[in-house]
C-alpha cells in the first residue's frame, strides 16, 4: 500500500492511544477547584510551579493493591501512624501537593537561621529544635493565652508521635530546625519567611512562603471537638443513607468572625425548612452542637471564619452531603476537593444554596454517589491520623532538605570547673510540658537561666535531704 496510507493509519492509531489514555479522566488542576481566585488576575500562586494534575475521579475503595504485596486497607490502617515511607505513597499518593508546592517555592533560595527569627507581630508561635530524634523548644510566644498554648502542645505532640511511631522502620529524621506559628494566619515583618502554618491565603503573593502543616484539629480540639481518632468513631455512629438522615442543611457558628459570608448565609436560610442554620454565642449553650452530631443531617454547609475553617476537617467524618464556597484560605488538603465529585460548590453569598438542597432532595442517588466520594476520599484515606502522621513525616523531610543545618549545642556561662561548657539548645519537650509553660520561653540565655535555677534547686532539695534524713 502507499505509504502515505500507513502514516495516515499510524496516526488515526496514535490519536486513539491518546484518547483511552487521557480523554477518560477528568482531571483539574489546583487553581480551577473551589478556590476564590486572585484580586489581581496575571498572579498565579507559585507561578513556575507546574502541579501534578490529581486524578479526582479515581475510586478509593477499601484496598490500593501494590506489587510488594501490601495494601491499604482503611478499617486495618486508618489510625497507624506507623506506616512506613514507602507505604505512606502507595497509601495517600495525592496527599503532598502543599509539600511540593513549599519545596518548589524555596528551591532557589537559602533558608537561614535569621529567617526563623519570632517577632512580637506573630501570637502563637514556637521554635522548635529537632536533634538526634529528640524535639527540643527554643521559643514561645504567646503560652499565656489558653488556646495558643492548646494549640502548640497540639502540633508538638503530632510531630512527637510521627516521629515516635517509625522508629525502627524509617531512617531516622535528620536534625532540624523550624518555626511554627499557630494563629488562625501567619503576619511576616518585612520579607518572607518560611514560617510553618495552617492554612495560606490564596491570593496572597507572600503566603506562597508558608509551609502548610496539619493543623491542631488533628490531635484534639476540646471542648469543640474530641481527640481526632475518638471524633471520628463517634461521627461514624451515625452512618446512614441520605434518605435516612435530616433532611435539612446544618449550620453552627459565630457570625463576627466573617460576617460577609456567615451573614449572607444566615439570612439565606432564615425561615427555610429545609435550614437549621443558627448563629451561635460562645456564652449561650443553647445553640453549641456536638460535632458529631452534625452527621444526623443530610446536608452540611461550611463557612470560612478568621481564616480557613478547620471544622471542615470534622464535617468530612461525616457521611452526609457537603456544600463549599469558594475559598479564600487553603488547608493542607484542600486541593483534593472536587465540587461535584467528592462536595458540591455554592455561591459565596450562598444565593443558590436552597435551589440545590431541593435538587438534591429529588436526586438522591446524585447526592448519594457525591457523599460516597467525600467518605473514602477524605474519612477513609486523606484525613485520617494515619495521613496525617505520613504527611508530617514528608514535610520535615522536605524541609531538612530544604533548609540549614542547625547548630545543636550552646556555650553555657561556667558557675563552676564540674559543669559542662556546652548543653544542647533549648529545652526538651518533655521538660516543656512539665514545666510552667503559662509563661513564654526566649532566647538561650534566658534558657540557660531556668537550667541554672533548675541546678540550684537540685542541690538545696540535697541539702534538705542530708539534714532532714
Amino acid at each position: 500500500m502507499h505509504p502515505v496510507f500507513w502514516k495516515a493509519l499510524c496516526a488515526v492509531l496514535l490519536l486513539c492511544v491518546l484518547v483511552q489514555q487521557f480523554g477518560s479522566q477528568s482531571k483539574t488542576l489546583l487553581r480551577d477547584h473551589v478556590f476564590e481566585s486572585s484580586h489581581d488576575p496575571s498572579y498565579t500562586p507559585s507561578e513556575a510551579y507546574e502541579p501534578k494534575e490529581f486524578n479526582h475521579h479515581n475510586e478509593t475503595g477499601l484496598e490500593t493493591p501494590h506489587s510488594d504485596g501490601w495494601s491499604y486497607n482503611w478499617e486495618r490502617d486508618r489510625d497507624n501512624h506507623g506506616l512506613s515511607a514507602e507505604q505512606c505513597d502507595i497509601a495517600f499518593p495525592e496527599l503532598y501537593y502543599e509539600i511540593d508546592r513549599a519545596v518548589h517555592q524555596w528551591q532557589d533560595k537559602k533558608i537561614t537561621p535569621s529567617m526563623l527569627d519570632v517577632h512580637s507581630i506573630n501570637d502563637g508561635t514556637v521554635r522548635v529544635l529537632l536533634v538526634d530524634q529528640q524535639i527540643r523548644i527554643l521559643q514561645t510566644r504567646g503560652m499565656k493565652r489558653n488556646d495558643f498554648r492548646a494549640r502548640i502542645t497540639s502540633v508538638l505532640h503530632q510531630v512527637f508521635r510521627a516521629i515516635t511511631a517509625v522508629e525502627g522502620v524509617d531512617q531516622p529524621m535528620p536534625d532540624m530546625e523550624f518555626t511554627v506559628i499557630v494563629d488562625d494566619h501567619v503576619v511576616f515583618a518585612a520579607e518572607p519567611q518560611p514560617f510553618w502554618g495552617f492554612t495560606r491565603k490564596f491570593s496572597q503573593p507572600r503566603h506562597d512562603n508558608i509551609w502548610i502543616m496539619p493543623d491542631f484539629h488533628f490531635w484534639a480540639a476540646p471542648p469543640e471537638a474530641d481527640a481526632f481518632r475518638i471524633q471520628q468513631s463517634k461521627c461514624r455512629q451515625h452512618d446512614a443513607p441520605l434518605e435516612r438522615k435530616i433532611p435539612k442543611v446544618v449550620w453552627r457558628g459565630v457570625e463576627w468572625t466573617n460576617p460577609e459570608v456567615r451573614k449572607p448565609l444566615i439570612e439565606a436560610t432564615q425561615g427555610q425548612q429545609w435550614a437549621d442554620v443558627v448563629a451561635m454565642h460562645w456564652d449561650k449553650g443553647d445553640a453549641i452542637m456536638p460535632m458529631d452530631a452534625f452527621c444526623k443531617f443530610r446536608y452540611m454547609v461550611n463557612t470560612e471564619g478568621r481564616a480557613w475553617s478547620a471544622r471542615m476537617t470534622h464535617l468530612l467524618n461525616c457521611d452526609s452531603l457537603l456544600f463549599v464556597h469558594d475559598v479564600e484560605w487553603i488547608a493542607h488538603y484542600y486541593h483534593l476537593l472536587d465540587t461535584g465529585s467528592n462536595c458540591v460548590r455554592v455561591e459565596r453569598d450562598f444565593s443558590d444554596l436552597g435551589e440545590k438542597v431541593l435538587y438534591f432532595n429529588d436526586h438522591t442517588e446524585e447526592a448519594q454517589a457525591v457523599a460516597d466520594a467525600q467518605r473514602k476520599t477524605f474519612r477513609e484515606r486523606y484525613t485520617t491520623p494515619a495521613a496525617s502522621a505520613c504527611y508530617w513525616r514528608k514535610m520535615m523531610r522536605a524541609w531538612a532538605a530544604a533548609s540549614f543545618e542547625p547548630t545543636t549545642k550552646v556555650v553555657m556561662k561556667q558557675k563552676d570547673k564540674l559543669q559542662s561548657a556546652e548543653r544542647l539548645r533549648g529545652i526538651s519537650l518533655e521538660e516543656f510540658l512539665n514545666h510552667d509553660n503559662t509563661r513564654d520561653y526566649g532566647d538561650d540565655e534566658k534558657l540557660n537561666m531556668l537550667h541554672h535555677n533548675e541546678q540550684e534547686w537540685v542541690e538545696k532539695g540535697k541539702e534538705h535531704e542530708d539534714k532532714h534524713p
